[in-house]
């Protein structure tokens, strides 16, 4: 029986590959600062490893856009997965508590070559009423990597210690890169001159005020709301007095929740566009905010994390999307580097306003903080974001007219 359409052309190129490495890239974020531990007993120093993987990838999606418009996304995709792969093995033999910090930087970049080269292809191979189911399954697919690839670390790390759990992790890695190989299309990568990384930064800002001055608020405040629930939810179960192990449930039943949205999500997206969801789990991400500093207990913290979990599902993919939708043709891939990057520094950037105000106020008033940013990006996306399907369709047609 054939797939419908756009899932028979992604299928075995992006979908399955994807599954690999986000059982890989999964198990990496419960790894990587546990195995720090292990190297030097500090948690500052674990600190200092997740936040240089974070670095990479804030570092590299630019390049990475410019490197997929130069030679094309298959050529990226497979530059992520062989560097994911070396890094892996590095981190296998690596005992040096100054080696582990510098091997934490191509592991984000190769993550950041990763993402972005994967959203390109869908970019290129999916027409806008398309995207958000095929966005919202690959979204599905990284969430599933959450499930299987922490605990599978985790038990390979007990049974047989960390080298054979990284070297498992690069295998998943090769093996993507060999289906990327044999599968996925040599997409034609687009002519674009050469250029440095500010001034590829300082043309796309500079080209796309309004659309990075709306939208891409929202998509920074979308981000920095996601980030910042996942800071917050543990501490305020602590407050709670709740220990670990329940915290974790909680985590677990709020996890069930938002991968349960994601196909409806995209089907919503694809049929009356993307504000249908995206504008209303801004709103329910800042309900979920204002709920938290309220928790006191086991059912108040589930309730108010439930909520968190409900906008989480909502916005399945809308950051990606938005992109995909604005991004003009003859600089695709540029843009989209930009795009991640602003993306990416809602991620980095939520926990540290977080933490700013926790130590000069309360947990509270972070998380009301954050909750009235939230807002102010909800009414951005609802009052001044054009409908970007329509902005889509609109510039696809113009981009494939004759004349």
């Amino acid at each position: 029986m054939r797939l419908p359409s756009p899932y028979d052309r992604l299928l075995i190129p992006i979908y399955v590959p994807s599954f690999l490495m986000a059982i890989s890239n999964q198990a990496m974020i419960l790894l990587l600062p546990l195995y720090a531990l292990q190297v030097l007993d500090s948690p500052a120093y674990a600190a200092l490893v997740v936040g240089f993987r974070g670095l990479g990838i804030l570092v590299f999606d630019v390049p990475a856009g410019m490197l997929a418009g130069r030679f094309g996304d298959k050529t990226l995709l497979l530059g992520g997965l062989i560097t994911h792969v070396l890094v892996m093995l590095a981190l296998a033999v690596a005992s040096a508590n100054w080696l582990v910090p510098l091997l934490a930087i191509p592991l984000g970049a190769s993550m950041a070559a990763w993402f972005l080269g994967r959203q390109s292809y869908i970019t290129d191979s999916c027409a806008p009423a398309e995207r958000g189911r095929a966005i919202a399954v690959m979204a599905g697919i990284n969430r599933s990597g959450f499930f299987i690839g922490p605990v599978a670390g985790g038990f390979l790390v007990g049974l047989y210690g960390y080298p054979v759990a990284f070297v498992a992790g690069a295998a998943f890695a090769l093996l993507a890169a060999v289906i990327v190989v044999g599968y996925t299309a040599n997409i034609r990568p687009e002519q674009t001159a050469k250029a440095t990384v500010l001034a590829v930064i300082g043309r796309t800002l500079g080209g796309n005020r309004r659309l990075f001055a709306t939208a891409g608020f929202a998509a920074l405040t979308i981000q920095l709301m996601r980030a910042t629930q996942q800071l917050l939810v543990p501490l305020f179960g602590i407050m709670a007095g709740l220990d670990v192990a329940t915290i974790g449930f909680i985590y677990s039943l709020c996890a069930a929740l938002d991968m349960s949205l994601f196909y409806p999500v995209g089907v919503i997206m694809d049929r009356w566009g993307r504000k249908w969801t995206g504008v209303p789990a801004m709103l329910v991400f800042v309900l979920g905010l204002t709920l938290l500093p309220f928790s006191q207990g086991f059912y108040s913290l589930l309730g108010a994390g439930l909520v968190l979990a409900f906008g989480n599902g909502l916005s399945t993919g809308i950051v990606m999307i938005l992109g995909m939708d604005m991004a003009p043709a003859e600089q695709r891939s540029q843009f989209l580097g930009v795009w991640r990057l602003l993306g990416d520094l809602g991620v980095v950037s939520g926990p540290l306003i977080a933490s700013v105000l926790v130590n000069i106020a309360t947990l509270g008033t972070a998380s009301f903080a954050v909750a009235g940013l939230g807002l102010l990006g909800a009414g951005s996306f609802l009052f001044l974001v054009p409908e970007t399907l329509h902005y889509s369709r609109q510039s696809d047609s113009e981009s494939r007219s004759p004349g």
